[in-house]
């Protein structure tokens, strides 16, 4: 008798702890991490030389762009997951993540995210954290920020000399929201999004800039800038 309460109490501790075993967290904690990359390798600042799409010599100097309203979806059950106070200044020689916490879990599928501030936050600058005007993204002169700061130097292709290159990206319209697919997050289980930026993108698709070629090499506004807000509208940032 005694061997079979045993047994029974054993069986019944077992079942108990499969099932606790099986339990999803209600939470999960994910991050975000981002490589940047150029001409298929690791972006270093002041030295390198890289060779752009155009076939131009560059040496970066300065890298940092915004990522803002950070959202992950379940496509199959409708989960969404939306950040608060989602602004994120990514630089090269700076921060180069994102930590979401700990958040609802679930079998997420697919990240949302846009480069640039959205417009609300964008018309003001009396902000604090990544928006602190002091960061170097705020417009000196007018309200707003700056999207995406590249800096440099490249040889031009018809004079051979160094020529420098200052892109700032920034209005409301080239504020881009992207979405991707993404594999491997599971429900309760801790995970980082893997994320690449490639510079090459920004002179490449749908819009090929020749550096050489241009009238000015200051890009700031006008037609020139919503042409590299076009190439950084898709495959600029991806999963990596």
């Amino acid at each position: 008798m005694k061997n079979l309460i045993y047994t029974a109490l054993f069986s019944s501790l077992l079942l108990f702890s499969s099932c606790n075993e099986d339990e999803v967290p209600a939470t999960m904690a994910v991050d975000i991490s981002l490589d940047h990359i150029i001409s298929g390798q690791p972006l270093e600042l002041n030295g390198k030389s890289f060779t752009l799409p155009s076939g131009e010599s560059f040496t970066p100097k300065k890298f940092k762009y915004y990522i803002s309203n950070v959202k992950l979806t379940n496509s199959k059950t409708g989960e969404i997951y939306v950040e608060s106070d989602s602004y994120h200044l990514i630089s090269e020689d700076g921060n180069k993540s994102i930590d979401l916490g700990m958040i609802p879990t679930s079998n997420y599928d697919q990240i949302t995210f846009s480069i640039g501030v959205d417009e609300i936050a964008n018309g003001k600058t009396d902000q604090t954290g990544d928006l602190d005007p002091n960061s170097d993204m705020a417009w000196n002169w007018n309200t707003g920020y700056k999207f995406l700061i590249l800096e440099g130097e490249f040889t031009n292709a018809k004079t051979e000399e160094r020529q420098g290159l200052v892109m700032h990206i920034g209005t409301n319209a080239n504020y881009k929201t992207i979405t991707q697919s993404v594999n491997g997050l599971k429900a309760g289980k801790a995970t980082t999004i893997s994320l690449v930026t490639n510079l090459d993108e920004l002179f490449v698709d749908p819009n090929s800039l020749l550096l050489s070629e241009l009238e000015s090499t200051t890009i700031m506004f006008g037609e020139m800038a919503d042409k590299v807000a076009e190439n950084y509208s898709e495959g600029f940032i991806t999963i990596k």
